[in-house]
């Protein structure tokens, strides 16, 4: 099934790009294309500038089928289309150096702030963003709770647009100390806007005015807002040897929402005592977690979500070709390797869903 899906995929983009011809874009004032290209002869030993020119069409066509097709609970070809092209830009070598990509996260980004301008109603609403790798906000009707949200220090995506995002959140929690999870100038922000952050004994150790909590079991706490109310739950998880808090929180409305960061013990020490977690928490309403996560079936059947936000595809800024987890593996895994009968939705960079 997959593999058929992803020959139709890869068929219908190949039509597509076709049809987009280079003298079409000139004629439209399209940056992307080279003045006097007809043969493409100017691109021979230059394949840097030939992916980057070929990454702009992708993209831009992307992004389009990304907002004609948002995130559902079933993914559709059209969407299925644009996933697989950011996999094949982002499993070039070097896709961090690529204007394209940042032009394109940058658009997303954009995307994202004009939804966290307008007033989300409805008091039991929850809208799930997803930004870039494991950055999400879960956003209620007053409050925003941010987690892992990184922009690579401005590499990625802009300070000035990070900052304007971090305008919209109420608090940061960070699940584990590793650069595609903590960014300090996403930190620094909120320092000077007020705004706390949590995250383990590991992260910004020497930052006084970090909340550092790390416990042995589960952790209950409560955080006071003007806005509302947040009780958090915090487990004490693992990648390998580093500590990594799974967190997960009730929202003033009544809505859990959790994140697991990049929880994974190749001893199986957590798994041991995570079984059956959800009987000692709030029954969770969408937990975000890891794509390449092992032991998946197992962690959701313990965590026992209502829904699950899959993440952490395609993390390009320390990550090689072979780790950089793709979306088209995402749906081959729940396709045919996982047998969690949870449902599960797949996000790209800079898209929300609404939890009903």
């Amino acid at each position: 099934m997959v593999t058929r899906i992803i020959r139709t995929v890869l068929s219908t983009a190949v039509l597509v790009l076709l049809a987009s011809s280079v003298a079409g874009a000139q004629e439209a004032g399209n940056k992307h294309a080279v003045p006097g290209q007809r043969y493409l002869k100017e691109y021979w030993d230059q394949s840097d500038l030939y992916l980057e020119h070929q990454a702009w069409y992708m993209l831009d066509l992307a992004d389009k089928a990304l907002n004609a097709n948002p995130p559902s609970r079933t993914i559709n070809p059209e969407r299925q289309m644009a996933l697989l092209m950011l996999d094949a830009v982002t499993h070039e070598p070097k896709p961090i150096e690529n204007p394209a990509v940042k032009d394109f996260l940058i658009k997303r980004m954009n995307h994202v702030l004009e939804d966290l301008d307008k007033p989300l109603k409805g008091r039991k609403s929850l809208r799930i963003y997803k930004l870039y790798n494991c950055g999400m906000l879960f956003r209620t009707k007053d409050m925003t709770v941010a987690v892992d949200i990184n922009g690579r220090a401005g590499q990625l995506i802009p300070d000035e647009i990070m900052e304007k995002i971090v305008d919209h959140i109420d608090v940061l929690f960070l699940t584990h100390n590793h650069g595609d999870h903590t960014d300090a100038h996403v930190r620094d922000f909120c320092h000077r806007k007020g705004i706390p952050v949590y995250g383990t004994d590991e992260i910004f150790r020497n930052d006084i005015r970090v909340n550092h909590v790390w416990h042995d079991d589960l952790f209950t706490f409560d955080i006071d807002n003007p806005k509302g109310k947040l009780t958090v739950n915090v487990l004490p998880g693992h990648q390998e040897p580093l500590h990594n808090n799974i967190w997960i929180v009730t929202m003033p409305n009544g809505k859990v929402v959790g994140a697991t960061g990049d929880q994974w013990s190749t001893e199986g020490n957590d798994l041991a005592w995570l079984k059956d977690i959800h009987k000692r928490l709030p029954g969770i309403d969408v937990l975000a977690m890891d794509c390449w996560i092992h032991d998946y079936d197992e962690y959701v059947a313990d965590f026992n979500p209502k829904l699950v936000i899959s993440q952490h595809e395609n993390e390009i800024g320390a990550h090689g070709i072979d780790h950089r987890e793709s979306f088209w593996m995402t749906m081959f895994k729940h396709d045919e390797v996982h047998q969690s009968t949870i449902p599960w939705v797949l996000m790209a960079w800079g898209e929300w869903f609404d939890y009903k």
